[in-house]
């Protein structure tokens, strides 16, 4: 059970105001009457046909109308039940009563305090729309207070707890949203005897939290048009779930960022390998278990787990094109026309120096000696493509020139492996870029 202090605060103020409940006036002799307000009282309810189990209309046929409102005190959740609440709610009637008037020259009053017994007073039945809980009434509840003015206008006011069943539509991110819905209805009268109409001013929630949830909108409509009058509030009740959403959060952002950090381990490597089967397997083992969380038990959850689903098939992208850089490092015979291929691609890409430095920079469990070892070969490489002896010179190479089998094997695995390491440059952008716009997406 949970409570607030504003909450407290209020539940004692108007238990203060009126701890007990009016007594019923009692008709005595015109001799014992010792105030203007009894001698009307006794006008009203003494010596008079009026009956408070009927209706107040002059005529039988006639439709009485009432107007109600509502106002939220409290929000309560039961022990041993999270779909279930206790709400409890102020419920303002107001209505004429037709024998009920005088006039304020003769008493010079406008308005007394009486008891619910002394006049007519509406009893409704209570229950909520998924129907798993039983009926109530509204004579359970307390604090009742009756204001009778001259003008036969009657202002009935009593506080109510209601065992509320609520089912779960969550809306926002980090909240869980439960929607309260209560049927109040009356089963003495139909609608042709009562029509029920609502205040808008009465549709009322406190602005203070009622830890854990927030009352976030507060709903009310009449119905006339079955045989019992009714009127329906939907109550929107919000609690934060965040560490629910972090969790699930704090893992994508670890996946993400794997995925960022594998192109800058040496594409050769085992860690690398190790890298991109483990980092596939937790992509889908974590989106399984979004998916099944987000079906069953939220479902802001599938939000993440769409994204997730981006991220894992770009980490399988990744990792195919991981093994497929190093089946062609590890090829025993050159492919002498891919080689020229990649070559001739990356002289286009180095034209510009600041995008050369970028696609050049090294592995982090790698040394950069290789590298720097080929950056003559790939300026005399680079001049020979612009000054259009490139071709030329590749193909005196592979016809003339006969070099040892191992050297021309380290050779082309050298520069393969600086070409699979531009490509990896490439794939970091087009990876973040794609991950920017993905959070940029789920953030609007």
């Amino acid at each position: 059970m949970f409570f607030t202090w504003g909450g407290l605060i209020m539940l004692v103020m108007r238990a203060s105001v009126s701890a007990e409940p009016m007594k019923p006036f009692e008709c005595v002799g015109k001799g014992d009457i010792n105030s203007t307000e009894a001698a009307l009282k006794s006008s009203l309810f003494c010596n008079t046909n009026y009956n408070p189990r009927y209706r107040p209309v002059k005529y039988q046929q006639d439709r009485l109308a009432m107007y109600i409102g509502a106002e939220v005190i409290n929000v309560e959740r039961t022990r041993h039940e999270e779909a279930r609440l206790e709400v409890t709610l102020e419920l303002l009637m107001q209505w004429y009563d037709d024998f009920l008037n005088w006039k304020r020259s003769s008493h010079n009053i406008e308005t007394i305090n009486v008891s619910e017994h002394n006049l007519w007073t509406p009893t409704f039945a209570v229950k909520s729309f998924q129907k798993s809980t039983r009926d109530q009434s509204t004579k359970q509840c307390t604090n009742v207070k009756c204001h009778l003015s001259y003008d036969g206008e009657v202002i009935y006011t009593v506080l109510c707890t209601f065992l509320v069943d609520c089912y779960s539509e969550a809306r926002y991110w980090a909240f869980d949203t439960k929607i309260c819905t209560l049927r109040i209805y009356s089963s003495e009268y139909d609608t042709n005897q009562l029509s029920l109409f609502h205040f808008q001013r009465r549709l009322s929630y406190p602005s203070y939290p009622l830890l854990p949830y927030k009352i976030t909108s507060f709903q009310m409509a009449t119905v006339n048009s079955t045989m019992s009058p009714e009127f329906r509030m939907d109550i929107a009740i919000e609690r934060m779930v965040g560490s629910h959403l972090v969790v699930f959060i704090v893992f994508i952002v670890l996946l993400v960022l794997i995925n960022l950090l594998t192109p800058w381990i040496w594409i050769t490597s085992s860690a690398r390998a190790i890298t991109c089967t483990v980092t596939v397997v937790l992509h889908t083992l974590y989106m399984i278990l979004l998916y099944w969380y987000g079906s069953i038990k939220m479902k802001p959850v599938l939000t993440l787990a769409h994204l997730l689903l981006c991220s894992f098939l770009l980490a399988v992208f990744f990792t195919a094109w991981t093994y497929y850089a190093r089946f062609q490092t590890n090829r025993p015979e050159p492919n002498i026309l891919q080689r020229r291929g990649l070559i001739h691609f990356m002289c286009v890409l180095r034209k510009n120096r600041l995008f050369s430095m970028f696609l050049s920079i090294g592995y982090f469990d790698h040394s950069n000696k290789q590298i720097e070892e080929l950056s003559c070969e790939w300026g005399d490489t680079r001049r020979a493509y612009n000054t259009g002896r490139y071709s030329s010179s590749v193909t005196q190479m592979t016809d003339t020139d006969t070099p040892p089998a191992n050297t021309d094997g380290n050779q082309r695995r050298m520069e393969l492996n600086l070409l699979m390491q531009a490509f990896d440059r490439i794939l970091f952008c087009i990876m973040l870029t794609a991950y920017t716009l993905l959070l940029f997406v789920y953030a609007i």
